[in-house]
């Protein structure tokens, strides 16, 4: 009888333990959405503030990943303000008109691929339709592309406007959504030309990776191509759950968001996942009271600072970035 007695309670603390660890593995759903209502707002009015206080420049930090974001936040039911995601919008079309004269000649000598390829991106991301003055812009584009196959960004700007597997893939998913009919032909064989430079040139940076992975995605590149491509991903993912852009620098918000929403996209990982759930814990773990994530920046400022109440001072655009990656990653492990 005692044998049993023994026995019955390794059984008891032996499932006890199993619960306990189970529950860590698994992270409360309310925490999460808690995490992304902290964040959404500090984004939106942190948004507002900019275009208010930076003189009518619209970025690709501060305005249209916060609009990406607030396209996966309404598409899990969470509150946004529509009149902030319009005035996004807005901003993006008053920015494409100013440059309405060179565009329509497709004489842009400045032709900001980045900056145009993340505001493309938040506007097919929000199913926004396309007009004139889009199609003119991605006419413009298209002629950037080098011979090779690739976009190259102009501006010095990491980890959001240095890389060509950036700009290669918002300019193919740009091109894929807002190409007039007219030049469908044209697009497809740029299209496919991209294709071919994404698989053959080999990523090194988290940034390359995850933006070779989704730019693939995007075009419907070759499955099995990208889900080896993602298994590499994921295979670089830290002790402590994150992911870093550099293998030199301490794993952050960005480069977690990032990874985790390419390898959700490519459809490596599912939100309930370990690897998924170990990086949503460092992700709650690593949020500010705030709402906000912190993120060193890397690039040198040679753009003027534009105080817009985002927290992390002289970090805060790169933060507002890495804000945005982290809440979407977790808006989509929202059931």
């Amino acid at each position: 009888m005692k044998k049993w007695l023994v026995l019955s309670a390794i059984v008891l603390v032996v499932a006890s333990f199993t619960t306990v660890t189970n529950k860590k593995e698994n992270n409360d759903p309310e925490a999460i959405k808690k995490a992304i209502n902290k964040s959404l707002p500090l984004l939106q009015t942190t948004s507002h503030a900019f275009l208010e206080n930076a003189g009518g420049c619209q970025s690709c930090h501060h305005q249209d990943l916060t609009a990406v974001s607030l396209s996966l936040a309404k598409e899990k039911g969470f509150q946004i303000n529509e009149a902030g995601l319009t005035e996004i919008f807005d901003s993006i079309q008053q920015v494409i008109r100013s440059r309405k004269e060179v565009l329509a000649q497709n004489d842009d000598p400045v032709a900001i691929v980045m900056s145009s390829g993340y505001q493309l991106w938040a506007l097919w991301a929000n199913k926004y339709r396309s007009n004139k003055l889009i199609e003119m812009l991605v006419k413009n584009l298209m002629q950037r592309q080098t011979g090779e196959g690739s976009w190259v960004s102009p501006n010095p700007r990491p980890p959001l406007e240095f890389y060509s597997f950036s700009a290669t893939a918002l300019m193919v998913s740009a091109i894929q959504y807002y190409t007039p009919a007219s030049l469908k032909s044209e697009a497809a064989q740029r299209i496919e030309k991209a294709r071919a430079w994404m698989i053959r040139t080999i990523p090194e940076t988290n940034e390359e990776k995850v933006f070779q992975i989704l730019g693939l995605k995007w075009i419907n590149g070759d499955t099995i191509f990208i889900q080896q491509q993602a298994k590499k991903l994921l295979a670089t993912q830290r002790e402590d759950g994150g992911w870093s852009q550099l293998t030199n620098l301490e794993s952050d918000s960005y480069a977690t968001g990032q990874a985790l929403y390419a390898l959700y996209e490519s459809g490596q990982l599912n939100a309930g996942d370990p690897a998924y759930q170990k990086a949503v814990s460092f992700l709650l773990k690593t949020q500010y009271e705030d709402g906000s994530w912190k993120v060193r920046s890397r690039s040198i400022p040679f753009v003027p600072f534009v105080q817009n109440g985002f927290p992390h001072d002289k970090d805060q655009f790169i933060s507002a970035a890495g804000t945005n990656w982290a809440t979407m990653a977790l808006t989509l492990a929202v059931k």
